[in-house]
């Protein structure tokens, strides 16, 4: 892929200032991503900005799962289960580095309190997951005996266990998918930038939308860009834009951000080679364990959430009902809040009438809101059906397009490669041997990357043959972290990274994944940044700060 930098920014803001786009898309999420790829990939005149970085909010939050929804069959959402079961499997072809299939388990206790539901009822709805996911399905369900089920988790309790049901679903990066969803878009044509938020829109004569009014959030400097469709993908904040609006919609739907806490601590000290599904102690609900990147992810609560969006964080209620829950079940972990290496939240834009008293009770389906002066803005959904999501409103676009005698190319979204993912699986298995033995890496380290970057691991490969410092692990003494140096340069010169924090906390994952409050690993970083970004001493100084900053408020717990 080509360079895609403060540079490309640079010229992309020129852009912006001075030609007409067919679409202007607001939001820089999974959403956004994915609706400038499907627009670029139609031949439409593309551009997307996003306030702060891209999957800075809600995309770089979730559980990290690319699935069907299981649970969504209680409420006989047959149709969303299919699609997105659908999508799991296109995904999982289109980004093959960033999309796993991974085995989930449920426990089955003899103590029916234990149980999420009547082991018969979970085992007709695998039977129902299997049927809906017809060939796309990974791999069918299956009954463990105990001796099986402890084998994946030691630690679970034995006092009562039957068993387990075990079924497939699959994983991912985040972050990382959307921000190779921006490149794939940037490489198909899409102007984008990140750190440019709206202030307003313009009209014409009629008052209908013609533009907007941006601000780049580092220099402060406001200009206008022409658009002839702007669209709203600004998940839990569709409501602030819509705003900006005429004509709200009179069916009185709204965004409800529902708040998603997770816990991110040591596979040591909570040992599982599988995704677990473990009841709540209270509510008809689950969290998820998850082996993620050498830790293991916990969570989800599910609630209602009023205060700031920017940085909703966990608080220590919050951890403690989760670790509660979970010693419940793995009493041998004893896991206690100072085993949390990161306590971080999501705020799911939840589509909402007002009638559901619960969030667990609200559709995950999106929907698509038509202003009467013209603003087409879409939320709700989920992770997976983001491509969906972006073919639908991009349909609507293109409808509205054609008043201005505007015309796309048909859907290619479902044959376009997502960044490193143009390999099979076995390419990518073969690439692993390759970089492990030709640059003499820990394979732990050549699987780190590929899984990361996919066919672009060998563009960090580069990197480290023109200097070999940028083959140094970034955390020292950690295996289950073999990040190298070079990701950081790379960040910034082909993923648009602009601060310390977009490399930490949304290119690598170490924000979410290492205790940062480590000098010496900001310091590197923040030296190896201004390098690429021209940086002196004080914008080091201040950079880091800000990244500290970042770590108080969005990845430890409050009071």
């Amino acid at each position: 892929m080509s360079e895609f930098s403060w540079r490309t920014r640079q010229a992309h803001l020129a852009r912006l200032s001075e030609e007409t786009f067919n679409l202007l898309i607001i939001g820089g999420g999974i959403t956004g991503a994915g609706i400038a790829l499907d627009a670029a990939a139609r031949g439409l005149k593309t551009a997307l900005i996003e306030r702060r970085d891209f999957a800075a909010g809600t995309s770089s939050r979730s559980t990290k799962l690319i699935h069907g929804g299981l649970r969504y069959l209680e409420h006989f959402d047959f149709a969303l289960v299919r699609e997105a079961l659908r999508e799991r499997a296109l995904l999982h072809r289109l980004a093959p580095h960033l999309v796993e299939p991974f085995p989930f388990i449920v426990p089955i206790y003899q103590q029916s309190n234990r149980n999420y539901d009547h082991p018969l009822k979970m085992r007709a709805g695998m039977f129902l997951y299997d049927l809906l996911a017809g060939r796309h399905n990974f791999a069918r369900h299956r009954r463990l005996s105990v001796e099986e089920a402890l084998e994946h988790a030691p630690q679970l309790d034995p006092q009562g266990l039957q068993g387990a049901l075990l079924y497939y679903d699959a994983q991912t990066d985040d972050a990382r998918l959307v921000v190779e969803l921006i490149k794939t878009a940037h490489e198909r044509g899409a102007c984008i930038a990140n750190q440019v938020a709206l202030t307003g829109f313009t009209r014409d004569a009629q008052g209908q939308i013609n533009g907007a009014e941006l601000r780049d959030e580092l220099t402060g400097n406001s200009f206008a860009v022409k658009a002839l469709q702007c669209l709203n993908a600004t998940g839990v904040w569709t409501d602030e834009l819509r705003a900006f609006t005429a004509g709200q919609p009179a069916n009185g739907k709204h965004v409800r951000p529902s708040k998603g806490v997770h816990l991110t601590v040591s596979a040591e000290r909570l040992n599982v080679t599988a995704a677990w599904l473990i009841p709540a102690l209270t509510g008809h609900r689950f969290y998820f364990v998850v082996p993620w990147q050498g830790r293991v992810n916990i969570g989800t609560t599910d609630t209602d959430y009023d205060e700031g969006k920017d940085a909703p964080g966990a608080v220590a209620a919050e951890v403690t009902e989760i670790l509660h829950a979970i010693n419940a079940y793995f009493p041998a972990a004893e896991l206690e809040p100072a085993d949390v290496i990161t306590a971080w939240a999501g705020l799911r834009p939840l589509i909402s009438d007002g009638a559901s008293q619960s969030t667990t009770a609200v559709s995950r389906e999106e929907e698509i809101f038509e202003s009467a002066d013209g603003l087409l803005s879409i939320a709700g959904g989920k992770l997976t059906t983001y491509r969906l999501m972006a073919e639908r409103i991009v349909d609507r676009a293109v409808t509205r397009l054609r008043q201005h005698n505007v015309k796309a190319a048909p859907i290619e979204t479902e044959r376009i490669a997502i960044g490193g993912g143009n390999a099979t699986h076995d390419e990518l298995v073969e690439l692993v041997g390759r970089i492990a033995q030709e640059e003499r890496l820990p394979r732990a380290t050549a699987q780190h990357l590929v899984n990361s970057y996919g066919t672009e691991a060998k563009r960090i490969v580069e990197l480290m043959r023109s200097d070999e410092q940028l083959r140094e692990p970034l955390i020292k003494n950690d295996e289950a972290l073999p990040h190298v140096a070079a990701e950081i340069v790379y960040a910034a010169r082909y993923e648009m990274a602009l601060t310390l924090a977009d490399a930490l906390a949304r290119r690598t994952r170490l924000a979410m994944l290492a205790e940062l409050q480590s000098d010496a690993v900001l310091i590197r970083c923040a030296d190896l940044m201004a390098v690429e970004l021209g940086w002196n001493v004080t914008e080091r100084i201040r950079q880091i700060e800000l990244m500290r900053g970042e770590l108080s408020r969005e990845y430890a717990v409050t009071d």
